[in-house]
């Protein structure tokens, strides 16, 4: 691992150093030129950084009297990457942070559009119309990203997989906290590769009021028709919030065609002897996506505080239709639902100023990948799992330079099979299978001149695949406008219930990573940052999904990747510019997964571009008006393009532009256009291993209007 960083630069080669630094070279002279310039309002686009994970919703930035707004908030306090508050510059993990006024310059349709903004995440397709993240390089979609929505694990237990596509509401968001690394010491075996928490607006937040409408349309059909609407209020020591999101939309109006013709009915032949089942009825391997690629969600979102004590419920009701299948083209549409009912309550117990003490009662229920018919082109899948947990979290400080934080998590998985057709028994030869984790966890920050550093662990217990202990460390540093990190974890992907279910005689191992982190950042003007990292990832007994195993989990030796990434920001008066760069190679690993793999090229994944650059960009045009260019380039994929056959997918620019108007015609009224994919790409998701799937067809380019109203209490 270690001499991987000796050569990485080696391995980059002239495309991405060269792409990089003539465009962070570029916007740096801009910047230069702009610092003279008066001081500018940044309290919507870049407080984030004065913000923290969940605990850490209120605390504010230190307070000492800085040159800049940038310098603020490049040194305000956060907690996603170890739940204490400290500096973002000296926060133990690669961090990025997306606001609401980000989301709202740059038009965000849905999640989607969110995450590419973020270096190094990218999108394939799993099966069944699906698609999933990948994490720099990485196949990340089952179980190896935790996505928290206020504080609730969003991860359906089945499979441990994310569902992406008009799912979220954005115009719901307050912020969003990435970790871009492992998260498995703090989050435990979903937190591997990254963490996503998103948080919605409080009822501090709205004071009143909101609502969205959005509409937007394709070439040949509509793309989305939502609305979502949120309220919040304080009435004494009680604090009120509900939002509910509901809508329907496609993923694409392109035709798909799979690989193989698919089958609609078998017909059953007694010849006298025996009963032979003949395939009689075949079906097109093209179709349409137009009204055969549903994303319908349903969204309620309960938040009550009272005092110390925090309450959050969630049902999620997000209904697919799906005709692709596993491998072959089906003859109709067929549902394909995932629903969630999650439930939290919390009670943060402050003893003294030293001493908190948080105890946690949580449950979350689930329907995922749900079918309930009887068809024999698609089989039936009707299946419950539950989680029912318990925590502690102690956290003291020792003295103004010594911060510890401890605790103990026990958490009930249960899982029913409520099929009446296929498989129906879990790998225990019955209907219903349980078993329970048991983890403790503990981390201690020590505040020296020289350096702050992060010591922490977690060993957690499960009867179902046994042991996982996975310690980190972080040395942080800051010297003025110059920050470095270095940073080294162990992380783990626990199995979802179906993982063990369907591995090759019913065991499986869970998988666990090593990261080696760097990063070094640089406050270049009063107005404008720089960060570059590097990454070396190494994951032993990766749980990979064998389609050719007869749909089977096992675990593989080992895979991982190397890599570099770059984020450039600059905030001026006339409006922000975000520029990132993404880089990873496979070619220096030794061992890779088989399946992942693209013949006759060792430094790549299938369906994983090695050179990515984000733009996110915003103008004030005055007046209220606004206009944004976004968007992600995205070097040469690989994929599968027929049965056993690789192809290469040309570079893609996915351009997008947003004009905002707020306050219109009255206060709070604010309307947005939009122009998505402008080059009508068309963007292809891939199947980022050999699964027998062709290539998901994305949208065409998508014309959208949003409409947004809010009313906010006066006093």
């Amino acid at each position: 691992m270690y001499k991987s960083f000796t050569i990485l630069l080696k391995q980059i080669g002239h495309y991405s150093i060269l792409t990089g630094f003539l465009i962070l070279g570029t916007f740096i002279s801009v910047s230069a030129q702009q610092t003279a310039q008066a001081e500018i309002d940044t309290t919507t686009t870049y407080d984030y950084y004065s913000m923290s994970l969940e605990e850490l919703l209120k605390l504010k930035a230190s307070g000492v009297t800085m040159s800049s707004e940038l310098e603020k908030l490049i040194n305000s306090l956060i907690g996603v990457a170890s739940q204490k508050a400290q500096s973002s510059r000296k926060s133990p993990s690669i961090v990025s942070l997306i606001t609401e006024e980000d989301i709202k310059s740059s038009g965000a349709r849905d999640l989607i559009d969110v995450l590419r903004m973020v270096p190094g995440f990218q999108f394939g397709m799993d099966t069944q119309g699906v698609t999933g993240l990948s994490i720099r390089g990485n196949w990340a979609h089952e179980g190896k990203v935790l996505l928290l929505l206020d504080g609730q694990e969003m991860n359906e237990t089945m499979y441990s997989t994310l569902q992406f596509g008009n799912h979220f509401d954005v115009s719901q968001i307050k912020r969003i906290e990435i970790i871009r690394g492992p998260g498995s010491a703090i989050y435990g075996g979903y937190a591997e590769y990254a963490v996503i928490s998103i948080i919605t607006k409080s009822y501090d937040d709205l004071k009143g009021l909101q609502i969205t409408g959005t509409y937007g349309t394709m070439e040949h059909a509509y793309a989305r028709r939502n609305i979502s609407i949120s309220a919040g209020q304080k009435i004494g020591n009680w604090g009120l919030s509900l939002a509910v999101f509901a809508g329907q939309g496609q993923r694409s109006d392109q035709p798909f065609t799979s690989f193989y013709q698919g089958i609609s009915r078998i017909d059953t032949v007694y010849n006298g002897q025996e009963i032979q089942r003949i395939d009689t009825s075949y079906v097109p391997q093209t179709y349409s996506m137009k009204n055969n690629s549903a994303l319908n969600p349903t969204n309620v979102n309960l938040g009550i505080t009272y005092k110390n004590w925090t309450f959050r419920g969630i049902y999620d009701d997000y209904q697919a239709t799906i005709r692709d299948g596993y491998d072959v083209s089906l003859s109709r549409a067929y549902p394909n639902n995932f629903k969630s009912w999650l439930g939290e309550i919390k009670y943060k117990w402050e003893i003294n100023s030293k001493l908190t003490i948080t105890p946690r009662l949580s449950f979350k229920r689930q329907l995922p990948w749900q079918y309930i018919g009887n068809a024999d082109e698609y089989s039936s899948y009707n299946k419950q799992a539950d989680r029912s947990r318990g925590s502690i979290t102690i956290t003291y400080d020792l003295s103004r330079r010594v911060n510890i934080i401890g605790g103990g998590e026990f958490f009930n998985d249960r899982g029913y099979n409520f099929s009446k057709e296929g498989d129906t028994l879990f790998y225990n030869g019955s209907r219903h299978v349980s078993f329970n984790n048991k983890a403790l966890f503990a981390q201690t920050l020590l505040k020296f001149s020289l350096a702050h550093i992060t010591i922490g662990m977690r060993y957690d217990h499960n009867d179902a695949f046994g042991s996982a202990f996975v310690p980190r460390l972080g040395i942080t540093r800051k010297f003025d406008k110059l920050h470095l990190k270095v940073l080294y974890s162990n992380s783990f992907r626990a199995p979802g219930i179906e993982n063990i279910n369907f591995s090759i005689d019913n065991h499986i191992n869970p998988e666990k990573s090593s990261v080696l982190e760097m990063e070094a950042g640089y406050q270049i003007g009063k107005n404008s940052f720089l960060t570059i990292n590097l990454f070396d990832i190494t994951t032993k007994d990766p749980i990979v999904y064998n389609f050719e195993e007869g749909d089977s989990y096992q675990n593989f030796p080992r895979s991982g990747s190397s890599g570099l990434e770059m984020e450039y920001k600059l905030k001026e008066r006339w409006g922000f510019l975000t520029v990132s760069y993404a880089f990873y190679t496979t070619s220096w690993k030794k061992e890779t997964i088989s399946l992942y793999s693209v013949p006759g090229k060792n430094n790549v994944t299938l369906g994983n571009p090695a050179h990515q650059i984000g733009i996110n960009s915003n103008v004030h045009l005055g007046s209220d008006w606004s206009a944004s260019l976004s968007g992600t380039l995205l070097s040469n994929r690989y994929g599968y393009i027929a049965p056993e056959t690789v192809g290469k997918f040309t570079p893609a620019a996915l351009l997008n532009t947003f004009i905002r108007k707020q306050n219109l015609l009255t206060s709070g009224l604010e309307v947005g256009l939009g122009i998505y994919d402008i080059l009508n790409q068309k963007f292809a998701f891939i199947q980022p291993y050999n699964g027998g799937h062709a290539p998901l067809p994305g949208p065409s380019r998508e014309f959208l209007i949003r409409v947004s109203y809010t009313l906010k209490q006066t006093n």
